[in-house]
């Protein structure tokens, strides 16, 4: 086997969002001078995205960090990203914009119960402590809302709901306990139970982006990876609309459902990937007049029947004008055309006491990729687990790291540290 130097290893990362950024910024430090990301869009970040208005920045995907995310606070000081945009709090309320109680008191002292146990009943689970996803326990493969039925967690489900659902992450009635567990984990849930001190960014979560993309040497923009192959004289070939190009290792960050024929992958494993589900999100932003103060969440329209309508608002800066943009986020609801949505999301917003909305702009997010109960047990990560490497190729990314962007730099970190 001839063994690369660093210096003239030919890496090809695929994706450009945070997990491809950082890695490719992990290679280039470890010695790797000849890294490329391939990016489909027209800009790199992924669903950290920043949009501007009135000289202010305003979220178009992920909002905050938390004090308990370890990675994300290392690559703020690695990079000296500074915690120092506008603070945020969350308040509930009801469709009619009435403030309501997370959890009723006479649920109270069951929460307490639940969630002085709830650690306990964590610890039993090797496989929720591994960065890399492996030998999962049969009950984390169920939907969550069962993991919770079998632990006697009444309360401590709804309070997921609140957390999980909210933020586009999907419904516990169906997305395995594995992913709700990996994503709020317990420093993560206690985070948001303690109201803390959320990390936001003057510049916003773009300034990870921009940070990392002036250090990396070559980005290819608007270059749509459709195919990856293994050529006769041990190369990888990588496919785009536009050129083929060679390199000796490729790292994938990318939705993986969009490699239906990896090289490497049996029928079997190609099925997999295809069957990887997603979140659709969107993303309404509104010119408003008069904001309900501070963050608002809707909790009556998390259930399945009020899809589409809003669940979150955020504000992120106080108004000095009467004027400003609010940030508006709903599940899609595929049965409605986009008009008769921007439709619900205007009402809901004149019922919660907003004044003379304006709708500005639109985005949707394919997220929180999954596999469902059947899949997991039939060895998805078993099976990528033995396909790292193989042919030269890594699978990292969502799939594989599960969401949040702490989550994303870790696991980014663990491929950079075990393979390179």
């Amino acid at each position: 086997m001839i063994t690369i130097k660093k210096n003239d290893c030919k890496v090809a990362v695929i994706g450009g969002g945070i997990s491809g950024l950082v890695i490719a910024d992990g290679l280039q430090e470890k010695g790797y001078e000849k890294v490329t990301v391939f990016e489909k869009d027209n800009r790199v970040g992924g669903k950290l995205h920043t949009i501007w208005y009135k000289g202010k920045s305003y979220e178009l995907g992920a909002l905050f960090g938390l004090p308990s995310q370890n990675s994300l606070k290392a690559l703020m000081k690695a990079h000296n990203i500074k915690n120092d945009g506008p603070k945020l709090s969350r308040v509930n309320y009801d469709a009619s914009g009435n403030r309501i109680m997370q959890i009723p008191k006479e649920d109270l002292d069951d929460f307490v119960e639940e969630l002085d146990r709830f650690p306990y009943i964590l610890n039993e689970y090797r496989s929720l402590k591994r960065v890399n996803i492996h030998s999962i326990e049969d009950s984390l493969m169920l939907p969550f809302s069962k993991w919770c039925d079998i632990n006697d967690f009444r309360v401590l489900k709804t309070v997921y709901v609140h957390y999980f659902t909210s933020y586009g992450l999907g419904d516990i009635n169906v997305i395995p306990a594995l992913y709700v567990l990996r994503i709020l984990d317990y420093e993560t849930l206690m985070s948001f139970m303690e109201l803390p001190h959320f990390c936001t960014w003057e510049k916003g979560v773009s300034t990870f982006i921009n940070t990392l993309k002036h250090k990396i040497k070559d980005i290819k923009l608007t270059q749509n990876v459709k195919e990856i192959t293994k050529m006769d004289n041990g190369k990888i070939c990588v496919h785009t609309e536009f050129e083929q190009l060679e390199y000796d290792k490729v790292v994938i960050t990318a939705p993986l459902n969009q490699f239906t024929n990896l090289c490497g992958t049996d029928y079997q494993m190609n099925q997999y990937f295809g069957s990887i589900k997603y979140q659709d999100f969107n993303v309404y932003a509104f010119i408003v007049e008069k904001i309900p103060k501070k963050c608002g969440f809707v909790l009556e329209n998390l259930s399945i029947e009020n899809k589409g309508h809003v669940i979150i608002w955020n504000s992120r800066w106080d108004s000095s004008d009467g004027e400003e943009l609010v940030m508006i986020y709903a599940y899609n609801s595929p049965e409605r055309s986009k008009e008769e949505s921007l439709k619900i999301i205007k009402s809901d917003l004149l019922k919660l006491g907003f004044v003379n909305p304006r709708f500005y702009l639109f985005k949707s997010w394919h997220q929180c990729p999954y596999v469902d109960t059947s899949t997991l047990k039939k060895g998805f990560y078993d099976k990528i687990e033995e396909m790292q490497g193989k042919n030269n190729i890594y699978i990292a990314g969502e799939i594989m790291s599960t969401v949040s962007m702490n989550n994303c730099i870790k696991f980014s970190n663990y491929i950079l540290n075990r393979y390179f």
